[in-house]
């Protein structure tokens, strides 16, 4: 049994007289010391004819597949009281593991170990040992390897194999050699070596009991090497679920997110995790040139390699003595493994793209260069340390070069021939390291995915440049589509307002145009008779007269519409008495409104006595708007002239009591052949020329005129309303003048 320090209790067994002692071997739950199995088993005397059984049962007991055949060889050198016993696995005439030996030193005593043991925490009593140089071309090994035969040397020095230039020992004085083969499924699968130190003569029995042997250390090498096989097996199958979890994991990245910096992040963390690398990057070139579809050994392109995004772990100062530990024990090597994924995953330091991304010229790196001409192939190297002694300064310092010896950089192509290089995906590593084909093949993938994204996001930002193009210049057409309707329904409404007054007019005018000539042809008829009395031929003649005035009017309005418009008439500036001028039209007024019963009131302060102006167009002006203020005035009420003198200008206001203006007519009264509403249908005489006129000769004369209408105030009737039109005109002549200029 095993107590609690790991000591190990054996009870002997009942023996027959044929049998000196059989240990029975206890099963072991857990590696324990070599060398205290060793102290305890030697208290023992070891039976070697039941070394087959005590063979099957370490094997049947042993956890641990590197102590098994360690386990195997010190039974047998026990057993035999030899000084050296050597096992191993033999493939092709050539040694391989699993192989072990154990020794008998008066350094040492009873030292044993395996061919690839190193110095561990958990068995530092166990030294490096230097595993025998024996040469299996030797004929004794060959007769042992290829005919299955036994060998027994008494005195190997006085063999005639001592004198053999492959001789089989040159690490151990031995002189007495045991040798034989391992058997599994009637194969020789390798060999067992027992020797002692001094001659030693070896009998028919010990031959015997090493051929008993055989089978059952051939099933231990067997059983080791299939473990190894499905260790191996495992190992692979946990390498491909790795390398299959890191392809799943860039297709979600791809698939979550819609940034490329964040995404490519993702896909070089994840990268430097699985492949277990101190650093990895991801470079992008940015032509300066159209795109090379195919790189050309001969040429390199003008681009800027741009550092996007890396991913870097930090060095553990335990892992390096951790890792040589664990060399020795595989048992303890899947948590070493994890230990040191945990401090990778603690001590990885996550990098954004910064705004200005670092970047140096293609032609400015080797490596880079030599990855583009390469391309689609990855550039791998195991060791890069003199090719990265030969890099630029500016490309060594953003790869982060210094101190790195493995070296790996694939590129990421795309286009439609796969042949356009879009950067690299570099792994970069502090000690030499080879890059497995499997490596290879999985980085390929990532690189094709993550080149496949770069495409699509580049193509996709392409085409909603394009939308978004194409949108505004379609919102543009619609909004000046929208103008151009928005136009040509002002165009139609002014048109259709255009052709009402056009129809006011020409009904308006051909009313006044018609009247004067029709009575002037009744009178014309009535002249024609002989016996017409001279009284009544003077009336009709006097008819006649007044209406062709009217007609010379109206023709005479329209003429000066015109000639004034585009104020080509010169000004005839006369000084003129202001008082004397509106007396006489106080006069000329009243006797026009006697039948109408109108008044005209005239509010006269001192006024300049004498005003420097043209007579004709001011006295055109003032007609035309008492004619206007007489005709649209209700009958019984009074016109109001007034004057006034204001910072050097003369303010004249003519205002009427009647029916008003409109808000709606209130802006188009100054228009052109317009007229309110329902005047014409009053049948009111006028054209709509008049207040067009006017507005026209008072911009000739540098002056404003202005129109307001409103209830009157003093109106017994609310029907009445004051209409009143103010004019303002410059006083001094100098300012007239400047018109005319």
């Amino acid at each position: 049994m095993i107590d609690c320090q790991g000591n190990q209790d054996f009870t002997s067994i009942d023996r027959s007289a044929s049998e000196s002692c059989t240990l029975h071997l206890p099963q072991i739950a857990e590696p324990v010391s070599v060398q205290k199995f060793l102290d305890r088993l030697m208290q023992y005397q070891v039976d070697p004819a039941l070394l087959g059984r005590q063979i099957c049962q370490i094997l049947a007991t042993s956890f641990d597949r590197e102590l098994l055949l360690l386990q195997i060889a010190n039974t047998l050198g026990v057993a035999w009281g030899a000084d050296f016993c050597w096992v191993t696995a033999v493939v092709d005439q050539k040694v391989v593991n699993p192989n072990a030996y154990w020794q008998n030193s008066s350094d040492f005593p009873y030292v044993a170990g395996v061919a690839d043991s190193t110095e561990t925490p958990e068995h530092p009593q166990t030294p490096r040992l230097k595993p025998p140089s024996i040469s299996l071309e030797h004929p004794v090994w060959a007769n042992v390897l290829a005919d299955g035969e036994i060998v027994a040397i008494s005195d190997y020095l006085d063999s005639p194999a001592a004198s053999s230039p492959n001789s089989p020992v040159t690490a151990l004085p031995l002189r007495a050699i045991l040798a034989g083969p391992a058997r599994f499924g009637g194969a020789v699968n390798g060999m067992v070596i027992v020797g002692k130190s001094q001659p030693h003569e070896w009998s028919v029995a010990d031959r015997q009991r090493l051929e008993a042997a055989s089978e059952a250390i051939g099933i231990a090498i067997s059983h080791i090497q299939k473990t190894q096989e499905i260790a191996s097996l495992n190992e692979q199958l946990q390498r491909q679920a790795k390398y299959k979890n890191l392809l799943m994991s860039v297709a979600a990245s791809i698939d979550t997110n819609s940034e490329v910096d964040r995404i490519l992040q993702q896909v070089i963390e994840n990268t430097v995790d699985t492949l277990e690398v101190d650093r990895g990057q991801i470079l992008l070139l940015k032509y300066t040139d159209p795109l090379f579809t195919t790189p050309s050994p001969n040429q390199t392109p003008k681009a800027k390699v741009e550092l996007v995004c890396e991913s870097v772990v930090k060095k553990d100062p335990n892992k390096q003595a951790i890792a040589q530990s664990a060399a020795g024990k595989k048992s303890s090597t899947s948590k070493t493994k994890n230990k040191d994924k945990t401090a990778n995953s603690q001590s990885k330091i996550p990098n954004s793209k910064p705004n200005n991304s670092p970047a140096f010229w293609l032609s400015e790196s080797n490596l880079c260069r030599q990855a583009f001409h390469g391309a689609p192939k990855p550039l791998a190297l195991a060791d890069a340390g003199e090719l990265i002694g030969k890099e630029q300064e500016a490309a060594k310092e953003i790869l982060k070069l210094q101190g790195i010896r493995g070296l790996l950089l694939v590129p990421l192509t795309g286009g439609c021939c796969q042949e356009t290089v879009l950067g690299f995906l570099v792994l970069q590593h502090s000690e030499p390291r080879t890059w497995t084909p499997e490596e290879l093949e999985v980085l390929e993938s990532v690189s094709a995915q993550a080149s496949k994204m770069i495409i699509q996001t580049q193509t996709l930002k392409e085409l909603q440049t394009a939308v978004l193009d194409r949108t505004a210049q379609l919102q543009q057409s619609l909004d000046l589509q929208g103008k151009l309707y928005e136009q040509s329904a002002n165009q139609l409404e002014q048109m259709r307002k255009l052709k009402v007054i056009k129809d006011e007019f020409l009904s308006t005018l051909s009313h006044e145009l018609r009247t004067p000539l029709t009575i002037m042809k009744l009178a014309i008829l009535m002249l024609k008779q002989a016996e017409l009395p001279s009284a009544s031929r003077t009336k009709y003649l006097d008819i006649l007269e007044q209406q062709c005035s009217k007609e010379t009017a109206l023709v005479n309005d329209l003429l000066a519409l015109k000639q004034f418009e585009p104020q080509q008439v010169p000004i005839s500036l006369i000084k003129i008495d202001l008082n004397r001028l509106f007396q006489d039209l106080v006069k000329d007024f009243e006797k026009q409104w006697a039948d109408k019963q109108l008044t005209l009131k005239v509010d006269l302060p001192k006024l300049t006595p004498c005003w420097e102006t043209d007579p004709d167009i001011l006295n055109r002006v003032l007609l035309e708007l008492l004619t206007n203020a007489g005709k649209y005035s209700a009958s019984g009420t009074a016109v109001v002239l007034e004057a006034s003198e204001a910072a050097g200008y003369i303010v004249l206001s003519i205002s009427n009591f009647g029916r008003g203006i409109s808000a709606a007519d209130l802006p188009h009264i100054f228009d052109k052949f317009r007229r309110g509403t329902g005047i014409t249908d009053q049948a009111i005489a006028g054209t709509g020329l008049g207040l067009a006129l006017v507005k026209s000769l008072v911009q000739h004369l540098n002056g404003t005129i202005d129109v307001s209408s409103c209830p009157a105030e003093s109106s017994e009737s609310d029907n009445l309303w004051r209409t009143s039109f103010t004019l303002t005109l410059p006083q001094f002549a100098a300012e007239l003048c400047n018109v005319e200029e």
